[in-house]
């Protein structure tokens, strides 16, 4: 698949020496720009060990997490740790796939899941983890004879090159290809993976250990989650159309990682190698502010309200605790980094800091009449796309946070849509048509499986009334407007009479409206009330936000992208960062405790401080009661501090999830699963006394793996 992005690459600087090293590092270009800051580190290995397109490299044990169609759009990391194929990653990231085989008779979420054979392990369906093979420089190839086309036309010919290098790897179902931006597009890497598709889950711990003080501990340091998932790659099959292996046997992989087991001591080298998603190191001042208290701010309000629906549905039973697990881990978790991010934000005086660095570019600018008219209308653009972004931004978070992804609900009434526009037609395609029926019947039956009706209309409610209070009434879909002026502001009376009136007002009456619906019965889709506002929020959508906001987006990426290279420009011949774009990365530091709000924390956590906090409140640290006395009978005949967490000053982000924490000798001792929180705002400036990464030490894994889920079989595969 090709994707060139030439205009939203963000590019950072190196600004500041500091023992760990800023940024996430592209593997091929570590022997140019990152060996000697490596080894000065403490790193025994070469540039060759990490990556090397000729010889078996720690880079072959190291996949991306994707999807479907889409394997190298990565969510998430992962490693091969056995020659049987077995792949550790983040509980947190593969949990919706062990989700979709629970239920009331094996509710694995609560009880974690382990398969003793391989016969018993569940597939992950729709998962796939890709390797990558080698990357190559494609940019003077690409961009040869462009310099004197208009933007327009380089773009065009620099993607019809793309695309020929991209058909010409994908020959078969299991390699893909694609090609990445660095830089703000003055550099591109075609890339090329091998795709599996037959991805198996192994083991997981339950909830209560894998995300262990669930949202309370979010985003925070000391941490004690068991958060890991281990899985199983079977052979691919060469014909697309079979997702799963024809011999149904494991693959044994072109390298899998060492285990260590000794430990690590404060200062010691640590490596991140992983996919990390997206940073923004080089946003304005004036974007960040827009960040803060535009985007946080309206994402927090938002987010805060379904949380509140969320807690007390899952509190009210356990169906729907088993139904919302998954929901709220997701609704949470971007709500808390948030609240960190802008927490960070104001910690560092990031915006007046920014603001220093734009003087210099400035003043750099005019310092010559060449530059000037190079370069001087950029802050000015920057600036004013910024402002009238401000309410197209905060549109954008009401429509998708409030409107079509407030609740569950919207989207699936959306999905009618298709069939109303089919029978809309003069001459109505009946095979089409019926096809989409049996689609729509079996999207009911996982709706109403999946989520509850009654909670899903009290999203309604609720995002309905902020979106009214937060938008003006020209953005807002009509049905709100009247609906304020009919009910005199009492949503609740309108989303109900609204069911009332709806043919989504209960499964059954749902499946009947499809088992006897003809043609004519478009109709009664295009006048359901209900049906009416989700369609409406799919419509501002496409008016308003796609539009007029991809219209001055592209106007901003054309500045942006001019400031970067003017940034280049100023800064040749120091060593650049390039910002994440969910390509294979490493970063690296060190083993490394943290002062947070004058409070002093050690590079490490022990199974003591899960026990302490289970008995201090067990409602909020849940642990299985066998679990808690393995634990303490553990503690006591060791007479030892067993570890749990770790962290270390190594830059990550979102998609770095399930990504291996390698030692100096590029041995695994642990998995990133999360960031402390005032150092999220190394997303938009890395400050190594800010930043932490948090993993979860390997040997915790073991334990949990023999405590809880007495996996013996799985920990004598895994030496």
């Amino acid at each position: 698949m090709l994707r060139l992005k030439l205009l939203f690459i963000c590019l950072a600087l190196f600004m500041a020496s500091a023992k760990a090293d800023e940024g996430m590092w592209i593997p091929a270009l570590l022997k140019k720009y990152n060996i000697k800051d490596m080894k000065k580190a403490g790193f025994k290995l070469s540039a060759e060990d990490v990556y090397d397109i000729n010889k078996i490299c720690l880079k072959d044990a190291i996949v991306g997490l994707g999807k479907g169609s889409r394997p190298t759009t990565f969510s998430g990391s992962g490693s091969f740790i056995s020659s049987t194929g077995l792949v550790l990653t983040n509980h947190h990231t593969v949990v919706s796939y062990l989700h979709k085989h629970s239920s009331d008779e094996h509710n694995y979420l609560r009880d974690g899941f382990y398969a003793s054979t391989k016969e018993e392990e569940l597939p992950a369906k729709g998962l796939t983890l890709s390797r990558l093979i080698r990357m190559e420089d494609v940019t003077a190839h690409l961009k040869e004879g462009t310099d004197t086309l208009s933007a327009q036309e380089a773009s065009r010919l620099m993607n019809a090159r793309g695309k020929k290098l991209v058909e010409a790897v994908n020959t078969n179902a299991t390699i893909t290809a694609d090609i990445k931006a660095y830089f703000g597009g003055t550099q591109l890497f075609l890339q090329v993976y091998e795709v599996y598709r037959d991805v198996r889950i192994v083991a997981m711990p339950p909830l209560s250990l894998g995300k262990f003080g669930g949202e309370n501990d979010n985003w925070k340091w000391p941490r004690q989650s068991a958060d890991f998932g281990i899985l199983r790659v079977y052979g691919n099959s060469n014909n697309e159309s079979l997702k799963y292996s024809i011999t149904n046997q494991p693959i044994t992989p072109v390298n899998h990682l060492e285990l260590s087991l000794k430990g690590y001591e404060e200062d010691d080298f640590a490596m991140v190698y992983g996919f990390p998603g997206g940073t923004k190191q080089y946003l304005t001042a004036r974007a960040i502010q827009q960040v803060a208290e535009v985007k946080n701010y309206h994402g927090i309000k938002i987010r805060d309200a379904k949380m509140a629906i969320i807690t007390d549905a899952m509190n009210s039973s356990e169906e729907l605790w088993l139904k919302y697990s998954d929901y709220m881990a997701k609704t949470s978790n971007s709500l808390l980094r948030w609240k960190a991010e802008s927490r960070g934000i104001e910690k560092l005086d990031l915006v007046n800091l920014k603001k220093e660095e734009e003087k210099k570019f400035i003043a750099w600018v005019n310092s010559s009449a060449e530059l000037k008219a190079k370069y001087g209308d950029v802050i000015i653009g920057i600036e004013s796309c910024v402002a009238r972004l401000d309410t197209l931004e905060k549109l954008n978070l009401y429509v998708f946070e409030a409107g079509i992804n407030g609740g569950n609900f919207v989207s699936f009434a959306g999905k009618f849509d298709m069939l109303n526009a089919i029978c809309s037609r003069k001459n109505v395609n009946e095979k089409r048509l019926n096809k989409e029926l049996r689609n729509l019947r079996v999207g009911v039956s996982n709706f109403f499986n999946d989520y509850d009706l009654e909670t899903e209309k009290k999203f309604l409610k609720v995002m309905v009334k902020l979106y009214d209070e937060n938008v003006g009434d020209s953005l807002k879909p009509s049905q709100i407007v009247e609906a304020r002026k009919k009910y005199n502001g009492n949503f609740d009376q309108y989303i109900d009479e609204a069911f009332e009136q709806s043919i989504f007002s209960s499964k059954d009456k749902v499946n009947k409206f499809l088992k006897y619906f003809t043609k004519e019965d478009a109709e009664k889709i295009d006048n359901d009330p209900v049906f009416q506002l989700c369609l409406s929020y799919f419509l501002i959508n496409k008016d308003h936000v796609m539009r007029q906001r991809g219209k001055v987006r592209k106007e901003y990426g054309k500045y942006h992208t001019l400031y970067l290279g003017g940034i280049r420009e100023m800064k040749e011949g120091e060593k650049l960062v390039p910002d994440a774009n969910r390509s294979l990365r490493v970063s690296f530091g060190q083993i490394k405790g943290i002062n947070d709000e004058g409070v002093e924390y050690t590079y490490v956590s022990s199974l003591n401080d899960l026990v302490e906090k289970n008995q201090e409140n067990s409602k909020i640290y849940p642990v299985p009661e066998a679990y808690a006395q393995s634990c303490k009978e553990a503690i006591e005949s060791t007479k030892k501090t067993i570890p749990t967490c770790f962290i270390s000053n190594c830059h990550t982000t979102g998609g770095n999830s399930g990504s291996a924490v390698l030692n100096a000798k590029g041995k695994l001792i642990g998995l990133n699963f999360d960031s402390a929180g005032n150092g999220l705002v190394g997303d938009y400036k890395f400050m190594p006394e800010l930043t932490r990464q948090i993993s979860v030490d390997i040997r915790y894994v073991r334990f949990v793996l023999e405590n809880q889920l007495k996996a013996k079989a799985l920990l004598e595969e895994w030496k």
